[in-house]
């Protein structure tokens, strides 16, 4: 490969991605095959996996906007098994809370409160410590967390690539705007093909 990568898997958690979940994000069952792709080239390549992951306390205030979601130690804030890596080290949303790897592989999973993994207070050491890569983004929901995700890895001078065949929105109208505003930043565009080729 001609740059070092990082994939950033964002919140493919069963509450979002499965039709019984409770904020399910329309069609999202349909990209797992390309989340499946994606995953099992990260794990052949040994390209670090950072997943961001809801992690809602019973009382969360988002819930007074959202129907309750996520919630920790739920069955639906668990990742779908596609996305989800057997030795998988968790980044709770409290400082301190991370140590660097001996090794950049396998995957990490990022807790936060929000939409925006930043809000996790060990996301600058994470970032710091995986050091300078192409960031690949995909996920959902479009014009939510991946969003959020992408501008802050942008906002921190990293390259990012959105695998558009492997993000859902949660309307067609709020994923446009977001790959508009996305890619007014920076961001390109790229497919799953794109990504797992040799020499992509």
């Amino acid at each position: 490969m001609s740059e070092p990568l990082v994939f950033f898997d964002v919140d493919t958690q069963v509450d979002f991605m499965v039709p019984t979940g409770r904020l399910y994000v329309p069609g999202a069952e349909r990209i797992v095959p390309n989340l499946v792709r994606l995953m099992n080239w990260a794990l052949e390549h040994e390209i670090p996996v950072l997943s961001s992951a809801d992690a809602h306390a019973p009382d969360d205030p988002e819930f007074k906007i959202w129907p309750p979601h996520c919630v920790v130690g739920s069955a639906g804030q668990r990742r779908i098994p596609e996305t989800q890596f057997a030795d998988a080290v968790i980044i709770p949303s409290r400082p301190g809370a991370f140590t660097p790897p001996a090794r950049w592989i396998g995957q990490f999973i990022i807790e936060k409160p929000t939409y925006d993994t930043q809000d996790n207070p060990n996301f600058d050491d994470v970032l710091r410590a995986v050091g300078r890569r192409r960031a690949v983004v995909f996920g959902v929901a479009t014009e939510y967390c991946v969003r959020a995700d992408a501008l802050t890895l942008r906002r921190h001078g990293f390259p990012v690539d959105l695998v558009v065949d492997a993000i859902k929105p949660i309307t067609e109208e709020g994923g446009r705007k977001a790959l508009a505003e996305m890619t007014a930043a920076g961001v390109r565009l790229v497919t799953t093909e794109d990504v797992c080729e040799p020499g992509a």
